[in-house]
């Protein structure tokens, strides 16, 4: 195998979308081939390819004056050679070039990787996983524009492409009441509830609630761990937890928008 000096970092294309897609399923990650072209649209996709097959990905996605790193993934039969961490700074040396903070949302193996780059915690975050009730009914289009304005709040920067994507997947699961909102995406396994704002953790259990109903077959959603109301809902529903997740910054410890607002991520791939 050849040494890691002797691979080259390029951009993602089109053609190539399918590699990168084999890569997090392999990896059992929940993104679709639509979740991907996200990435190419509204960000970069940076890949390092051995005999012209993708082995490792990395992507970021620009918000204003901070960013997310994303997608960095290594085939199994080329970890342990450096090329995620390769990838890595790539990304946080092409943030810095643009003026953009760097944040991610780490595995716990991932984040014994970042702190000696300088990135510090931010935020606990456990993924749960369930079904929904499948009681789906008509969403008004209106409601999307709401969750845009509520969206930008919380996560502290206006990403309209990013939501206008996920919803028009699952547009019954943009909900919004005077209080907060939801929305939702198709992932490649399980629907992806999440980003949820809310003035409150009444007024986002409710709104959960909501969409819990709403929603069928599959579920994942990134609940940030201070929220137990939402975490005990989860659980007396049926729902477990999959793994957890650390948002992290690099070389800052104050997190992106506001977080009393913030009740369900868009995911460790979106912020």
């Amino acid at each position: 195998m050849a040494p890691i000096e002797a691979f080259d970092i390029d951009r993602l294309d089109p053609a190539s979308l399918p590699g990168a897609l084999a890569l997090s399923a392999e990896a059992g990650w929940n993104q679709s081939a639509d979740d991907w072209r996200v990435f190419l649209e509204q960000g970069q996709v940076f890949v390092i390819r051995d005999e012209g097959r993708i082995v490792a990905t990395a992507a970021i996605l620009p918000y204003g004056d901070f960013a997310w790193i994303s997608m960095v993934l290594v085939t199994a039969s080329h970890r342990q050679r450096g090329l995620g961490t390769l990838l890595l700074r790539h990304c946080i040396a092409e943030l810095r070039r643009m003026g953009c903070t760097p944040y991610l949302d780490a595995t716990p193996a991932g984040e014994q990787i970042y702190l000696p780059l300088g990135f510090q915690p931010v935020m606990s975050i456990t993924r749960w996983q369930g079904r929904g009730a499948g009681l789906a009914t008509p969403a008004s289009l209106a409601e999307l524009d709401a969750c845009l304005v509520r969206d930008t709040i919380a996560f502290g920067a206006r990403r309209e492409p990013l939501l206008r994507a996920f919803l028009s997947g699952v547009p019954e699961l943009a909900i919004r009441s005077n209080h907060g909102f939801v929305a939702a995406r198709s992932g490649r396994l399980a629907i992806q509830i999440g980003p949820l704002g809310a003035d409150s953790e009444a007024d986002a259990l409710a709104l959960l609630r909501t969409a819990l109903d709403r929603a069928t077959g599959p579920v994942f959603l990134d609940v940030p761990d201070r929220w137990t109301m939402l975490s005990d809902e989860l659980q007396s529903r049926g729902f477990t937890v999959q793994r957890g997740f650390r948002r992290m910054a690099l070389n800052t410890s104050q997190c992106n928008g506001n977080p009393d607002q913030s009740f369900v991520l868009a995911g460790p791939e979106f912020g």
